[in-house]
Order: C-alpha cells, then sequence, then structure tokens
C-alpha cells in the first residue's frame, strides 16, 4: 500500500467533507495538472492538517513549559494557515500554469499553422510538438497528454481535444481547441482557421502590451509617490529628533526608521516587482545565467567587501590586531579612497563604502548581462533572412541553393551561423540535421523557435513557399510585438531614476546641512552612520525595479543599479557643494 493509498483509505470521510465546502476544488485539482484524483487530495489536506496541528500541539505544551506565552497564540493560527494554503494551492498552480500557456499559444497556434499549410493532419501536427517539448515547453504537455489518450486509451482524436480542453486552465487554450473541433464537425477550413486564429492572437498580443503598459505606469506613479513620501518625510523627522534630541523628547527612534529603511522599503520595491511580474508578458523560457554569475560572483564580493571593507573596521577597536590585518586594511582603502580627494563629514563614511562596495560587486554582472542581451538583437538576422528567403525562393531556387546565396549577405550577428549553415550544406550534410545542429548553438529562445520551426516545415513540407511565407511572417510578427513592447515600456525608466536621484539628494543634503550645525550630538553621526546605507541598499534595488518595468527581467536591472549607485555616490561626495548653494540661495 502505497502513501496516498493509506491516506485516502483513513481520511477519505472527512475529504469528501472538503469537497462538499470547496466545490471548486476538484476543477482546479485537475487543471492544475496535479496527478493526484481530487477525493485523493482532498483526504491529503486533512492528513497535513491534522499533522501539523499535533505537531504544534506539542510544540505549545513546549513553549508552555519554556514560559514563552507571548509565542503561543502566533503558532495557533499555523494549522488553519496551512489549511488553507494546501485548498488554494490548486488554484494558484493552475493559474501560473495559464499563464505560461497564455504566453507560449501564439507561437504554438503559429506552428502548428505552418505544419498544417505543410500537409500534415491537425492530429498529427499536434503530436508533433511533443517533438518540440524543448522549444514549447507548455504547449508539449498538452500534446503529451493528448497522445495519451488517443494512443493509449483509444479515445477519438475530437473527444481527446475536448477533453483537453475542459482540464487546461488556459482561456485561450481552451477557445482554440474547441474552436477547431467546431471547425472539424461543421466540415470548415482547418487551415484557414489555425492561420487566422494564430494572427488574431498576435494581434490580440500586442494589444495586451499597450495595456499593460499603462497599468505599469499607474503601479509606478503610486510606487514613486510612496518611496519619495515615506523616505524623505520619515528621514527629515528623524535626523531632526537626533540632532536636537536634548530639546525634542519625542520623535522617531533608530529602530523604527531601521524598520521602515531596511525592510519596509524594500518590501515594497520587492511587491512591486511581483506585480509587475505578475501583469508582464514573458517568454516561455527565461535566461537564467546572468542569474547565476550574479549570485556565484557579484553577490560574494559584496559580502566579502561589506564584511572586511567595512562592518569589521567599524564594529572591532583599532587597536584590535584583526583591523591591522593587511587585508582588511588594503579592502577598506578600496571603499574610503573617494574621501581622500573631496572633503566630505565623516559620517557619510559608510555611505560611501557601501556605495563602491555595491559598484565593485556589480560591474562583473553588468558586463556578463549586457554580452548577454545583445546576443538577443540575433533576431533581427533571423527576420530578414527568412524574408529574404521567401523572396529568393520565388525566383525558383531551391532552399539549399538560396541558402547558400544568401550567406554573402549581412544578417548581424546571425550571419557567422548562416555561414557555418551553407559551409555545412555544401558538404552534404541533410538541410534539417544542420538546422536542428545551429539551433543549439543559439542562446535566445525566439532564435531557437524560429529555426526549429525552419527545419520542420522543410523536413515536412519540403519548404515551399506558401510554408516560408508564413513563417516570414511570423518571424516579423515576433519581431514587431518585441519592438512593441520596447517602445511602451522605455518611457517608465525615468520613474525609478527619479525616485532614486530625488531621494538622495533630499536626505544627503539635509544630513550634510544639519551634521555642519555646532549643536549636533555624537548620537546623530551614529545615526547617520547607521541609516545612510539604506539609502544606497533602496537605490540599488530601485534599479532592479527599472530594469523589471522596462524589460521585463530582473537582469536587465543591474546596469541601472549601477547607474544610480554611482549617481548616489556623486550626490554624496557634491553633497557640500549642493548644500552650500542652497543655504547661499536662501540667505
Amino acid at each position: 500500500m502505497s502513501v496516498w493509498d493509506w491516506i485516502y483509505k483513513y481520511f477519505e470521510k472527512p475529504g469528501k467533507y472538503v469537497l462538499r465546502v470547496y466545490r471548486n476544488l476538484p476543477r482546479d485539482v485537475r487543471k492544475s495538472g496535479i496527478h493526484l484524483h481530487p477525493e485523493v487530495y482532498a483526504s491529503f489536506i486533512v492528513f497535513a492538517t491534522i499533522l501539523v496541528t499535533a505537531v504544534v500541539i506539542a510544540l505549545g505544551v513546549f513553549l508552555f513549559r519554556a514560559a514563552l506565552y507571548t509565542v503561543i497564540p502566533v503558532i495557533t493560527v499555523i494549522p488553519f494557515f496551512t489549511f488553507l494554503i494546501l485548498v488554494y494551492l490548486p488554484a494558484a498552480i493552475a493559474s501560473n500554469r495559464a499563464g505560461g500557456l497564455e504566453g507560449e499559444l501564439p507561437y504554438t497556434a503559429s506552428y502548428l499553422s505552418m505544419l498544417v499549410i505543410s500537409g500534415l493532419s491537425p492530429y498529427i501536427a499536434f503530436e508533433r510538438i511533443v517533438r518540440a517539448s524543448r522549444i514549447f515547453v507548455k504547449s508539449s504537455e498538452l500534446a503529451q497528454r493528448f497522445v495519451l489518450l488517443v494512443k493509449i486509451f483509444g479515445k477519438d482524436p475530437l473527444s481527446a481535444f475536448a477533453t483537453i480542453s475542459e482540464r487546461t486552465p488556459s482561456v485561450t487554450a481552451r477557445d482554440l481547441l474547441m474552436g477547431f473541433v467546431t471547425t472539424v464537425k461543421a466540415g470548415g477550413d482547418v487551415v484557414d482557421y489555425l492561420n487566422k486564429k494564430a494572427r488574431l492572437l498576435f494581434s490580440e498580443l500586442l494589444v495586451s502590451i499597450k495595456i499593460i503598459a499603462d497599468r505599469l505606469g499607474s503601479l509606478l506613479e503610486a510606487y514613486l509617490a510612496l518611496v519619495l513620501l515615506t523616505t524623505i518625510a520619515f528621514s527629515t523627522m528623524y535626523f531632526v529628533t537626533v540632532s536636537l534630541a536634548a530639546a525634542v523628547p519625542f520623535g522617531i527612534s533608530s529602530e523604527t526608521m531601521a524598520l521602515i529603511l531596511y525592510t519596509l522599503l524594500p518590501f515594497v520595491s520587492g511587491a512591486v516587482m511581483l506585480f509587475a511580474d505578475a501583469l508582464q508578458y514573458k517568454e516561455p523560457v527565461r535566461d537564467n545565467k546572468p542569474y547565476i554569475v550574479f549570485s556565484g560572483i557579484s553577490l560574494p564580493v559584496l559580502l566579502f567587501l561589506a564584511i572586511f571593507g567595512y562592518m569589521i573596521p567599524a564594529l572591532l577597536p583599532p587597536t584590535h590586531p584583526f583591523v591591522a590585518n593587511p587585508m582588511v586594511q588594503f579592502t577598506r582603502a578600496l571603499l574610503v579612497f573617494p574621501m581622500s580627494y573631496v572633503n566630505v563629514p565623516d559620517f557619510l563614511e559608510s555611505y560611501i563604502a557601501i556605495s563602491m562596495a555595491i559598484i565593485y560587486s556589480l560591474i562583473p554582472s553588468v558586463i556578463y548581462t549586457e554580452i548577454r542581451f545583445r546576443k538577443y538583437k540575433i533576431i533581427s538576422g533571423i527576420t530578414r533572412f527568412m524574408r529574404d528567403l521567401v523572396e529568393i525562393r520565388k525566383t525558383g531556387f531551391s532552399i539549399e541553393k538560396g541558402i547558400i546565396e544568401l550567406s554573402r549577405r549581412d544578417y548581424g550577428l546571425f550571419t557567422p551561423y548562416l555561414e557555418k549553415l551553407a559551409l555545412y550544406i555544401n558538404l552534404g550534410l541533410p538541410l534539417s540535421r544542420v538546422l536542428n545542429w545551429i539551433l543549439n548553438k543559439i542562446p535566445v529562445w525566439r532564435g531557437k523557435m524560429l529555426l526549429y520551426m525552419l527545419a520542420d516545415a522543410i523536413e515536412v513540407g519540403g519548404g515551399t513557399i506558401d510554408v516560408l511565407e508564413t513563417l516570414a511572417w511570423f518571424a516579423e510578427s515576433v519581431e514587431a510585438l518585441e519592438e512593441e513592447k520596447r517602445k511602451n515600456l522605455r518611457t517608465l525608466l525615468i520613474v525609478p531614476y527619479m525616485g532614486s536621484i530625488l531621494t538622495a539628494i533630499s536626505i544627503i543634503v539635509l544630513a550634510i546641512f544639519l551634521g555642519t550645525q555646532v549643536t549636533v550630538s555624537g548620537a546623530y553621526k551614529l545615526a547617520a552612520l547607521t541609516t545612510l546605507p539604506a539609502i544606497v541598499l533602496n537605490s540599488f534595488i530601485m534599479g532592479l525595479v527599472a530594469g523589471k518595468v522596462s524589460a521585463g527581467t530582473i537582469a536587465a536591472g543591474f546596469k541601472h543599479s549601477l547607474a544610480l549607485v554611482v549617481t548616489n555616490l556623486l550626490v554624496a561626495l557634491l553633497g557640500g557643494y549642493i548644500a552650500s548653494g542652497f543655504m547661499s540661495i536662501v540667505t
């Protein structure tokens, strides 16, 4: 007896009661892709809740004996939240699947349209998506279920399509499949239906990108207002309170200020990036290599510089032997050397040190990410190549001869791949095999997809003019989609930049002005040393927000974070002159 059998055997009755209360749970389980019967999953919810409750009771007894009474009310809600999380988990998984499928479906519909135009039946074309699982990741799951229903369970293809449409979490996929079933039953033109559906999906995607840009603009406006008002207002109150501590018996405490700057504002920025990710159109496959470089190089370098260059010299007494270590001294000198060229107050040391640490650590990630993202320009070359291939095919050239002829032209980053393709064709290698080998060398998902579709079109239908015309239109639609996305989101970059620069200027100038007053105590300088680094950290996070909203990836924000931190550093170094200029204007 397996674990699931045991759970279902002993918790079947309470599980059925859960299904009666939450009537949408069976539908959510089916659409989520969880390979469990709804009654088994409901039984598991009851079992997990009882298990967590037993653990909480045992922990509560221990806390009661340890006289930790304040923690007991907190842990009592854990079973309740466990139950709710498990109940709504299938719906969350289904929503995530639907989002991935929605982003992939226009490409899948175009692929099916191209295969059907090449001469394949719609059923065989849908089965071929399984072979393209490395390209169409989400759609291949539907194709695998189709093959299972038809080849294993013996269902007819139309019934299999109807079953899949009922279980898919994507409304668009459901409409596509049910529309196909209706077209076949009515004796309509399946090729025309798939072709028009693919064009309609791309048109809807272009419209949705414009709507998303408007929503992101509203979100960023609210984000800018919240960050500016919170940071400037609370920082002003805090610095004034600390500088006049002897005369002002009330104000913001250091703990409250640390909670706001080091916890609340990063949480708000993270929430904005999360909301932006939920709103934005995303490619089915993400490039994680920039994050690997950031986690493997930039983050360790940042921690090393912050600990050995700032924290150890700041926390240990100057006479401590570890502070006198040559490595610690050299690391600290790397972080604070700008202070030797510009006369700045001592309480800005932490601000400058953290800024320099972030700058040093971000440089490798920025360089790698820019090199990586530059390869995305290969899409433009592939699009122009496919359009030229259609035109040269119309003159009577074969596919192979057309590729050899086009290899003499310049297609940007795609040119080296095209030259290799022509070379292997001259050597007598099969074209589809060479295309499949080359697409493995291209790092961009859209480039892989276009070349895979070209290889499949040649393999299935010989690369007729109609098929190549459809493929060229599809490639041009993909490029137009990306251009529309860049055009609509590029203007949103200014919002995080404005927030970061205005915050830095306001806080730094205020801190320098108050720090030069004769009434300032040592507590003020200590407060500035511990508070001002948060301004740099939040500027770094604002750069990530800028990359997320403008390009759709956090990795694109590395260069914006670097630019904002450098700007913050310049504000700190020139803050004295800015403050003097303001004072001369006022007086």
